[in-house]
């Protein structure tokens, strides 16, 4: 009968051997895995800086699923929030913001995320330019940041763009009633201008706003209205381009 020790204990070896390397393979694995709260936030924050965006939004969110009971946790939400907004991932990174907002009201970068969460906003309403939807969260947003924070650095910003966000708001309402005038549809016209102008006043189309509707009230055949406008036009805006044809109107109203 042949002997089988050799055979046995070659494979015994071999599997012993399989065994050690998987072992360290597993301890070398753990080791990389289990990185502590303020190493996350050193590797994320590194991340960042080489623009690796996604690695960096990769160990923020483990941070942030590993170590829910953690300090480093409040860090960890703002930095991938920040993160979402640096990838141009804009609709993450307002919902991030908001999430801070709800969870840690009181902390020091709460201004910022106050902030950031309208530039979200806005940075959307880049992207979809007709739908002014974004537009008028960013304005609110810009708002809310202000009254909430007056005192704060980021405050001198959020004046800033609250008005680029009305000017926005205004042109659009106005080349809508542009395009009303335009194609005859005189009463929405005059409806889209007079909003524009009471709700987003003192912009620099006011005066052709005012011409429109007088305009509008003309073809309409409401004479008492055009001459009002008119008369308006002349009054805030005397050196308007739309004046010499508004007093030309005037008197030919008069007879």
């Amino acid at each position: 009968m042949p002997r089988l020790g050799f055979s046995f204990n070659s494979g015994f070896y071999i599997l012993l051997l399989i065994s050690i390397f998987l072992l360290v393979g597993c301890t070398s694995t753990n080791k990389k895995d289990n990185l502590s709260p303020g190493e996350l936030i050193a590797q994320g924050k590194q991340q960042v800086k080489i623009k690796s965006y996604n690695k960096a939004k990769d160990l923020f969110q483990q941070l942030l699923e590993d170590y829910p009971d953690s300090r480093e946790r409040v860090q960890a939400l703002i930095y991938l929030a920040n993160t979402n907004y640096l990838d141009r991932e804009y609709e993450e990174a307002k919902f991030h913001y908001q999430k801070f907002i709800e969870l840690y009201p009181a902390n020091r970068f709460v201004d910022r995320a106050y902030f950031y969460r309208a530039m979200s906003d806005f940075r959307m309403r880049e992207i979809a330019t007709r739908d002014q939807t974004n537009t008028l969260a960013a304005l609110e947003g810009f708002e809310e940041a202000m009254k909430r924070f007056p005192k704060s650095p980021f405050y001198p910003k959020a004046v800033q763009k609250k008005e680029e966000c009305r000017k926005i708001l205004a042109t659009s309402e106005f080349e809508v009633g542009k395009f009303y005038y335009r194609t005859g549809h005189y009463q929405s016209a005059i409806s889209r201008l007079q909003n524009m102008r009471e709700t987003y006043p003192n912009q620099g189309f006011a005066d052709e706003a005012i011409y429109l509707i007088a305009e509008s009230y003309l073809e309409e055949e409401n004479y008492s209205k055009a001459k009002v406008n008119y008369l308006e036009l002349l009054k805030k805006f005397p050196k308007s381009e739309f004046s010499l044809e508004a007093r030309v109107r005037l008197r030919t109203l008069r007879q």
